[in-house]
């Protein structure tokens, strides 16, 4: 099915690093701690988690049902916004209860667009997920967020990459600042993406 939805990619940030500090029984417990969370979070904002993809979580907020207004697809955008922006309030908190390793980080990338919904696999195991530019777009988002400095405040463990076709549809209230046009890989056009503040 065809349709158009938001799209959110959230990852730990220098993952293999951290977990080497960490005896594994309590990387464990934490990461399970954090993915519930995590979970819950873009479930309270009208999501649902495609799948988890190691310490990353990929979420879609406007699937598996088409939307049929640009009015609910703008709300979708606004909803997966406010979702990255719980998520960082949350793993603060999360940060502040851990007893042992460093402070984790994560990086978000958010993008709208259209995609495709449906069953993927093999005939043994089959799978329900969303494919398409946007999804490769929010994944390149999340990782160009990396590489963005440490925020302050609400946002301080927290980076997020907003690409321009999301930015559009958020109503006043919103806080960021452009990063420029973003040569993304494996992508031949540039995006135009937004630094979320708060």
């Amino acid at each position: 099915m065809r349709l158009t939805a938001t799209v959110l990619f959230s990852d730990i940030d220098s993952f293999t690093t951290v977990s080497e500090g960490m005896p594994p029984d309590e990387l464990m417990d934490w990461l399970n701690a954090y993915m519930e969370e995590m979970a819950r979070l873009v479930s309270i904002h009208g999501g649902i988690v495609d799948k988890f993809i190691g310490d990353a979580v990929m979420a879609v907020f406007g699937a598996p049902l088409p939307r049929d207004s640009d009015e609910a697809i703008s709300e979708d955008a606004e909803n997966a916004v406010r979702c990255a922006l719980a998520m960082g309030e949350v793993l603060q908190n999360l940060n502040s209860a851990r007893t042992v390793g460093p402070e984790m980080r994560i990086a978000i990338g958010i993008h709208t667009g259209d995609l495709v919904a449906g069953s993927l696999g093999s005939s043994d195991r089959m799978e329900y997920t969303v494919i398409g530019d946007t999804v490769n777009t929010a994944a390149r988002l999340e990782a160009a967020a990396k590489n963005l400095q440490r925020g302050e405040g609400q946002l301080r463990d927290c980076r997020i990459v907003v690409g321009e076709s999301t930015w559009g549809r958020l109503k006043d209230g919103f806080q960021g600042e452009p990063i420029g046009a973003l040569s993304l890989k494996g992508k031949a056009e540039e995006i135009k993406a937004f630094r979320l503040l708060g």
